[in-house]
């Protein structure tokens, strides 16, 4: 008999949660009985009473961590007999974590294979402390277990289980914009990314992208949009695209079948007069790219995005001659940078015409190289409690007056509305000067949302809708959130390391017995 499994999603109103819908679909196809529940508007813990999970799943980012562990905490009190099981981004790079009371277990890396492992294991009562990919909490310790091969045959994974997501809330079903992935991997160790911290966990395997093959991709795509309204599509893996033989593939594929304009992430200084050609030609209607900084001292020693502007700059201009969109992402306040060093980035997104040039706050997470890099020198305590689940807000590195951190923030919310009207220029320079306000970021998310339903992912949004994306605007949502608690104390447990001898299968532990102090 399966067991019962709860995904917990906070703002589960935005884009849909894929990693966390990936390993649904995985148990899934185990036997394991898999429900969301969102947290805006519910009684998180009263979802558990009804449906006594064995299981109550987390995905977290930083920030967004301490979130789920205060209501991790909470639930356990509601129920005790289950297990509070949390992965994503936080856990695969901070894996101390675990030591937050509350927390059963962590998964780091890709989730699908340890979470159907632990489930079945749990199902048919056998030993799940010794599983890969997985640190688990038992009888006042912690198993620390070494990481797994990857997945290389991406196709073999189930679809996301969308539907789930629609049992749940309907007009999730509704929303004419759906995401996706066609790849995992990246081989560029930029410092402010996730990708080299999966290479410290996985090995030079992560840098070996895995690329779904072009018809398993589309057959998602025919599958989602027969099930409700699709107007643009997203995907959003790190780069989308590396050959242009696989782009072909895919473009008379997606041509054919699905034929709607396409958003999707690239590398500005790759784009060959081929590749945007191909792009154009199979539908892509919006590229989201990197131009970081205009520094290219800061871009290459400090960002590490081994990187040279003229091939990005030039990139750039084969994509607007194609006639795509082109949404630019930009850092400010980087380690090392100068409010003048942002003023020249806002400058050359100017001077390129970007379409919409995105902005945010260099932000340390753990197990980042600029993480390492703040605090090697002196821009950051190393304290990652610190960091919001918002990298629009402020900034928690340290700057060399407070008046710059000041300037650099309000420059942050007027950014891509300046870069889009350039004659604003000499006022925004104005206005970074005053204290920081709601009315630039309001102003911020107002531009953003007008752009984003306008211009880089066009669609029609029904007027329910148009109403929550305004009200949000102004920070009101629908539904009060009952499920924020304290952060919960944190716990000094032995970890045990098992990885530090051959595999042990389940239901055994030698390791244990080696390892026990």
């Amino acid at each position: 008999m399966g067991l019962k499994v709860l995904f917990v999603v906070k703002e589960i109103e935005g884009a849909e949660p894929l990693g966390a819908l990936y390993v649904a679909g995985c148990l899934a196809q185990a036997g394991h009985e898999c429900r969301f529940v969102g947290t805006r508007g519910n009684d998180v813990a009263e979802e558990v009473r009804r449906f006594r999970p064995h299981v109550v799943a987390f995905g977290a980012t930083t920030g967004l961590h301490r979130y789920y562990l205060g209501l991790a905490a909470h639930i356990k009190e509601v129920h005790p007999d289950c297990l509070t099981l949390m992965g994503g981004p936080h856990p695969t790079y901070f894996p101390e974590v675990i030591q937050t009371r509350g927390l059963d277990i962590i998964c780091r890396g890709e989730g699908e294979d340890a979470t159907v492992e632990l489930c079945d294991a749990l199902a048919a009562g056998k030993d799940h402390r010794f599983i890969a990919d997985l640190w688990v909490k038992h009888d006042g310790r912690i198993y620390k277990n070494p990481p797994r091969p990857l997945r290389r045959d991406l196709d073999d994974i189930p679809f996301p289980p969308r539907e789930l997501l629609y049992q749940y809330d309907d007009s999730l079903r509704l929303r004419p914009l759906k995401s996706f992935t066609t790849n995992r991997g990246c081989p560029f160790p930029c410092s402010y990314c996730f990708n080299p911290s999966l290479v410290d966990h996985y090995g030079a395997s992560w840098k070996k992208v895995r690329i779904r093959s072009p018809e398993n991709v589309v057959r998602e795509l025919a599958h989602v949009r027969s099930h409700g309204p699709l107007h643009v599509i997203g995907f959003r893996e790190s780069i989308f695209v590396y050959s242009t033989a696989w782009l072909r593939a895919f473009g008379e594929l997606y041509r054919r079948e699905i034929g709607l304009p396409y958003y999707c992430h690239v590398r500005g200084d790759m784009m060959t007069e081929e590749m945007v050609e191909l792009l154009a030609w199979s539908g892509c209607h919006t590229v989201n790219l990197g131009i970081e900084t205009a520094n290219e001292r800061l871009a290459n020693e400090v960002l590490r995005r081994q990187i040279k502007m003229d091939k990005l700059i030039a990139g750039i201009k084969r994509l607007k001659k194609a006639g795509i969109v082109v949404f630019a992402d930009n850092i400010l306040g980087i380690p090392g940078g100068t409010l003048a060093d942002d003023l020249a980035t806002l400058q050359l997104n100017i001077d390129l015409d970007v379409d919409y040039a995105a902005a945010t706050l260099c932000t340390p997470y753990p197990g980042t190289g600029i993480a390492k890099y703040a605090v090697d020198n002196g821009y950051f305590s190393g304290d990652f409690d610190l960091i919001d689940d918002s990298y629009y807000t402020d900034s928690v590195l340290q700057f060399s007056s407070p008046e710059e951190k000041r300037q650099i923030e309000n420059l942050h919310k007027l950014f891509a509305v300046t870069a889009a009207i350039p004659a604003l220029l000499p006022l925004t320079k104005q206005l970074i000067k005053l204290p920081p306000n709601d009315w630039f970021y309001s102003a911020f998310r107002a531009w953003y949302y007008i752009c984003h339903i306008t211009d880089v992912m066009p669609r029609r949004p029904n007027l329910e809708q148009m109403k929550e994306g305004l009200l949000s605007i102004f920070g009101i949502y629908r539904g009060f959130d009952r499920n924020r608690f304290d952060l919960p104390a944190t716990e000094e447990l032995p970890v045990l390391d098992p990885g530090a001898s051959p595999p042990v299968r389940l239901g055994t532990h030698p390791r244990e017995v080696a390892h026990a102090p």
